[in-house]
């Protein structure tokens, strides 16, 4: 199974954190497949290299790259990562070399957390919470637009979660953890 398949975006005028999407005539997200290398916490752009075409209103000044699962106007960036800035004006394109990303090992990543590496050095920021199961890139909230989530979205939620805490207990008597894949509650140690 590939890491992502979805679209890429330009953030602009803004901390990759941020991710004010790119707009004006022209500019359109690209398609976007990353593939899993080794152990899946590499990745790479199955294209060489992505064009955002022909500008033909400004785009702004391009400081970051973002993954998009759809390509709805509304729809928040999975994840986001900085690159060197560049002002797109009206008559110009935007080429960008295949990105490659180091992932940190699968579990939940809240809004803002750092979930790896780009080739440019750059950290990999989730731009809303996401989570890394087996090596794939997935939002990790409800998708029906809802408060309520379905028995499914609750289901995988809950597995989230589980993969994100530790597998020993911390000793700090507040934290959960997994122990043998069961919840429990952190001993305080004397």
């Amino acid at each position: 199974m590939n890491f992502f398949d979805g679209y890429l975006g330009l953030v602009v005028n803004a901390t990759p954190g941020l991710a004010v999407e790119a707009s004006g005539g022209g500019y359109a997200r690209q398609t976007v497949t990353f593939l899993p290398s080794g152990d899946g916490r590499q990745t790479f752009a199955q294209s060489s290299s992505y064009s955002f075409g022909l500008a033909s209103d400004d785009w702004g000044l391009v400081t970051g790259l973002a993954l998009f699962s759809t390509t709805g106007s509304d729809e928040l960036p999975l994840v986001s990562w900085a690159i060197p800035p560049r002002t797109v004006s009206a008559g110009q394109t935007l080429s960008v070399s295949a990105p490659v990303l180091r992932l940190r090992p699968d579990g939940y990543f809240p809004e803002g957390a750092t979930v790896g590496m780009a080739d440019t050095g750059a950290d990999v920021v989730a731009t809303r919470a996401v989570s890394l199961r087996s090596g794939v890139l997935l939002p990790a909230t409800a998708t029906n637009g809802t408060a309520s989530l379905s028995l499914s979205e609750l289901n995988g939620a809950l597995s989230q979660l589980m993969q994100g805490l530790p597998q020993s207990d911390p000793g700090d008597g507040v934290s959960l953890w997994c122990n043998a894949n069961l919840l429990a509650l952190s001993t305080k140690s004397s």
